[in-house]
């Protein structure tokens, strides 16, 4: 089973207090490694990047980050 894009971003060690979202869109800044993982899930998911995961200034921060469609759900904690 393929793991979602949420799951590959937290292994590959993303900080989960950095994980963002809006209702399922799933937010993270862009970085190397956000960037790396965003466009090999879209590649094997036969996804456009541009429009599955469009990039936007945070208001907050300034920064870039992706806004990738219907990626969020909440993780359940492992004791």
């Amino acid at each position: 089973m393929r793991k979602t894009l949420l799951e590959r971003l937290l292994d590959a060690g993303y900080p989960k207090a950095e994980i963002y979202h809006h209702m399922s869109d799933l937010y993270v800044f862009v970085t190397p490694l956000t960037t790396k993982i965003i466009s090999e899930w879209c590649d094997e998911n036969g996804y456009t990047m541009n429009l599955h995961c469009a990039k936007f200034v945070d208001q907050i921060t300034g920064n870039m980050m992706y806004d990738c469609a219907f990626q969020y759900y909440e993780v359940e904690e492992n004791d």
